[in-house]
């Protein structure tokens, strides 16, 4: 068997294993690169644990990390996370570190499904050739200088960030010790508050050392959809689940996958209609909450 040259790093909650089931399968799409998915198990539910991992442990390409003392008894209570799971850079900061066993490694979120594995070789062909290039995401947000975060109701400067829904780095990113956390820092002006999105702070980190960050060519757009927050999903289930995944996915290949606008625009105002009530842009109610 072929040995890996990158590892894929999954964190899954209990808010989104239901569109984790499709993520984790639609891995078997890449075809052309040797890889392995590390799914971290976050406080998930044993009863979410025994319905998906003994499926997803049948694939070749799986491995899941999961600790004996995350118990449902046991789940986090502290009001100021996002939910009953530990934040993602904490774990990015802690975990990413083991895996040096290949020369690349990948933050892929768990609502990001691939439809087809043609932009992975591409991104990696594009770090190979570039010896200064660090990372490479499917997508990036330039510097916004005025944001609105529905999180927190404020707005703020919102700085540059290659987005981790699928970022990979070459095994030397390992080296920055600066954390993948959010980062806020205060500014003179109108708006008080620049902020970095989780890995934003450590990825100018990165710049700042000399490396290069990329994005992926727009044409790739099609291979892959990134359903979005679904840590803080609390409308899409097991009854409606199949329904939402081929509206989102119509809405982003269009019918046959040829990206034609009506049938994609049709999509969209189907969703909108049956879909009327789902919300992942706020917290869940009772977390998040500031101290103090």
């Amino acid at each position: 068997m072929t040995e890996p040259v990158i590892t894929f790093f999954m964190i899954v909650t209990d808010r989104d294993m239901v569109i984790a089931d499709y993520a984790v399968r639609s891995c078997a799409k890449v075809t052309t690169v040797p890889f392995k998915l590390v799914v971290y198990s976050n406080w998930v539910l044993a009863a979410l644990r025994a319905k998906y991992f003994p499926r997803w442990r049948e694939l070749p390409y799986v491995e899941i990390w999961e600790s004996a003392e995350q118990t449902d008894d046991r789940k986090p209570v502290d009001r100021r996370l996002w939910g009953p799971f530990e934040l993602c850079y904490p774990i990015w900061d802690r975990e990413l570190k083991k895996l040096r066993a290949t020369p690349y490694h990948a933050t892929v979120d768990a609502d990001f499904e691939i439809l087809d594995g043609d932009f992975i070789p591409v991104m990696l062909q594009r770090l190979e050739e570039n010896s200064r290039l660090i990372a490479m995401s499917t997508d990036y947000n330039p510097k916004i200088n005025a944001y609105s975060d529905s999180y927190s109701g404020a707005e703020i400067t919102l700085n540059e960030r290659w987005h981790t829904h699928f970022c990979i780095y070459k095994r030397e990113a390992l080296e920055c010790a600066v954390s993948h956390a959010y980062r806020a820092e205060s500014q003179e002006g109108p708006l008080t508050k620049s902020a970095w999105d989780d890995a934003g702070y450590f990825q100018r980190a990165l710049r700042l050392r000399g490396f290069e960050l990329e994005v992926l060519d727009a044409k790739y757009r099609r291979s892959f959809v990134h359903y979005g927050a679904f840590g803080q999903n609390r409308h899409i289930d097991d009854s409606n689940v199949a329904l939402y995944r081929r509206l989102r996915i119509m809405r982003r290949v269009g019918l046959g996958g040829f990206g034609d606008p009506l049938s994609r625009g049709a999509a969209f105002i189907v969703e909108r209609v049956v879909f009327s009530r789902v919300d992942r842009h706020t917290y869940a109610d009772g977390w998040a909450q500031r101290s103090g």
